[in-house]
């Protein structure tokens, strides 16, 4: 309901009146990597709301948990092979396909919140992001969604300083799988039906995934006592919405300016929702007498950071993609190094 107030402002934007309602013209299923919990119920299925607000009723599309549309990690797969005509996606899950996915989705060496929104909306993010996806991918994708820091670690293990973080098993995803390595630990990626399962029964013994809403929502401090903190892994998330190619080329002009619409609305929609829940649900985490919260010292900060410098380096001697896309991010960012003087 709430997102039927901003349809008189986005009906200057993508171009549609308000009268004559037209029926569904086109169905979509949509598949997503989110069994549940505020990614499934309220990013995935926001953004299809948006998507037939935004057309006027002109697209329907029904929402799929993970795994019903093909494997839960690979979701662009089924949106290229035509299983799903859409998704809602975190584009680091094809990391393992190309890690330039990661520097669209977020990582330990992302720009921060802010920078990173103008870069994909203003300074042409967006643009080399449905290049890249055509290109490697064969599907189109628009930003559709976006998160702020996570939660470093749900740790069975007080992780105090680099040494304590030495020889831990850490569920992850994306480049942290490989720069936590240089920092001395051991990772394994799962999908998010088995993270809670895996910290339960102590078969890792820290998970990251994502931010204090995220987090309390699936009940990992109720199984591991130390809560680590900042997530110096992931700084900010970014979400896509995925479109089959031939479902992409079939629609309007008009249709795909409200694609791109619905994706920009539930962006900032998705990162107002978490910073106002993550501020109570935070503090629970800090009165909780169960729990004990750490804050990682500057010398794990600085361990990370330079790992992550080494693991950048190392993808861009072999991957175009992947140096054309941090050139453009660390050019934007230098755009902004005296920002803080004014801000």
């Amino acid at each position: 309901m709430k997102r039927t107030l901003l349809v008189a402002g986005l009906a200057g934007l993508v171009g549609f009146g308000m009268s004559g309602v037209a029926g569904a013209q086109m169905k979509l299923d949509m598949a997503t990597p989110w069994a549940g919990g505020v990614m499934l119920e309220y990013a995935a299925r926001g953004a299809a709301a948006n998507m037939e607000m935004t057309s006027n009723n002109t697209i329907d599309i029904e929402v799929y948990p993970a795994g019903t549309l093909g494997k839960a990690l690979k979701v662009t797969d089924a949106v290229s092979k035509g299983v799903a005509q859409t998704s809602h996606n975190w584009p680091g899950y094809d990391w393992g396909v190309d890690k330039t996915s990661i520097l669209f989705g977020g990582f330990a060496g992302t720009m921060a919140w802010d920078k990173m929104m103008h870069w994909i909306f203003k300074g042409g993010g967006q643009e080399m992001m449905m290049d890249w996806r055509m290109e490697k991918f064969n599907v189109a994708a628009v930003p559709c969604g976006s998160a702020p820091r996570e939660l470093f670690l749900h740790s069975h293990k007080a992780v105090r300083s680099l040494e304590d973080y030495v020889g831990m098993k850490v569920r992850t995803a994306g480049a942290w799988a490989e720069i936590a390595q240089k920092l001395g630990a051991s990772t394994v990626i799962l999908a998010g039906a088995e993270v809670y399962p895996a910290l339960e029964r102590k078969v890792v013994d820290g998970i990251e995934w994502g931010t204090p809403t995220h987090n309390i929502a699936a009940g990992f401090e109720k199984v591991a006592k130390y809560i680590i903190v900042p997530g110096v892994h992931q700084p900010v998330a970014m979400h896509e919405c995925e479109f089959n190619k031939e479902v992409w080329d079939g629609m309007t002009d008009l249709q795909k300016s409200q694609m791109k619409a619905a994706g920009q609305l539930i962006t900032w929609d998705l990162y107002l929702h978490l910073g106002h829940s993550d501020a109570p649900n935070w503090m629970k985490y800090a009165t909780s007498e169960k729990n004990e919260v750490i804050d990682l010292p500057q010398e794990f900060k600085d361990a990370a950071r330079k790992a992550t410098e080494e693991w950048v380096t190392e993808q861009g001697t072999e991957n175009e993609w992947f140096t054309k896309v941090w050139a453009a991010q660390q050019d934007y960012a230098s755009v902004w190094s005296q920002a803080h003087r004014y801000r």
